[in-house]
């Protein structure tokens, strides 16, 4: 087919399911597959339109809790052993693709749960919040209820997004595609921007006693985070000890021991500390070296140059 969008690679196929939820319209769909604004006028608009009809079908839909709507049975362009191949290779169907039916280019296959969770993330975040209030909890997943979530935090609806997570962490956390590492630093974050530090600390305190899906250790670095931000330097040592305990080479535990000497005005000690956090995060993902690189060399210029701590909020990652 040309030029037209590869639905082998996940990303495209996910923004398909982006497209195919956001534009309700067959025809600009088709197009955009194509990538042929006169897509009614290429020979080929009976393929294009069978694509777009079911990727439709399974786009994730607000109103099924971002469900895929119930399939419908749409019937597959015929293309004759002798007529030209849509490929637009200038050959013969048969002596092109014909015996290459398992492509995607001739058959769209179900998309993957990790292709769904891509497409449903971005929708969400392109979705207004007056669509998001109508979408039903109870047929959404954890990962959609996550997503959606973060957007009203984001805009402003902080008390909705705090009971959203608090359901999803209470639950049975089986979801393979949430980093519940990350949503237990988001919950006990949201706690204290909601004035609720003492509920923060607890929820962490039975976090650590009891943890599902996490390591004790990974709590003890938001334990860590709490009290270094609310400037309790006796209980962040201890859980700073904690966590590096746990684990010595997570980069951002050495972080948090840089954070705590800084307050404390170690300026030597502090600067060993990020030193080690920027050398140990070479060995991160790329997204995570992207997050930890210019946080750490910010506090490496600050404690060279004697500048105090200014700790108004502590931003904890899943390391």
């Amino acid at each position: 087919m040309g030029s037209t969008k590869d639905l082998n690679q996940p990303e495209v196929f996910a923004e398909a399911l982006v497209h195919a939820t956001l534009l309700h319209d067959r025809e600009k769909l088709a197009a955009w597959l194509a990538e042929d604004e006169n897509v009614t006028d290429n020979p080929f608009w009976p393929w294009f339109a069978y694509f777009a009809d079911r990727l439709i079908d399974m786009a994730p839909q607000p109103e099924h809790g971002f469900q895929s709507r119930p399939t419908r049975t749409v019937a597959a362009p015929k293309i004759g052993r002798n007529d030209p191949c849509p490929c637009q290779s200038g050959k013969k169907f048969k002596q092109c693709h014909m015996d290459k039916e398992e492509s995607v280019d001739w058959k769209l296959g179900s998309p993957t749960p990790a292709i769904k969770a891509m497409a449903v993330s971005r929708i969400i975040q392109a979705s207004p919040v007056e669509v998001l209030d109508k979408v039903p909890h109870e047929m959404a997943s954890d990962v959609v209820l996550t997503e959606i979530a973060a957007a009203y935090h984001n805009g402003g609806k902080l008390e909705d997004a705090l009971g959203i997570i608090k359901k999803v962490l209470d639950g049975d956390r089986e979801d393979p595609h949430i980093l519940w590492d990350y949503w237990i630093a988001r919950y006990a974050e949201w706690l204290v921007e909601a004035d609720k530090t003492t509920e923060s600390e607890q929820f962490l305190m039975d976090e650590y006693d009891a943890p599902r899906k996490v390591a004790a250790w990974q709590v003890a670095q938001k334990l860590a985070a709490y009290y270094v931000d609310q400037g309790d330097t006796e209980n962040a040592e201890t859980w700073v000890d904690t966590a590096l305990e746990g684990n010595n080479e997570n980069p951002f535990n050495h972080y948090l021991k840089g954070l705590l000497l800084h307050s404390l005005s170690n300026w030597e000690e502090a600067e060993a500390s990020y030193s080690m956090a920027l050398k140990m995060s070479e060995n991160f993902r790329e997204e995570e070296r992207a997050y930890m690189t210019p946080l750490v060399e910010e506090a490496l210029k600050q404690v060279k140059n004697k500048e105090p701590l200014d700790v108004e909020e502590i931003e904890e990652e899943e390391a």
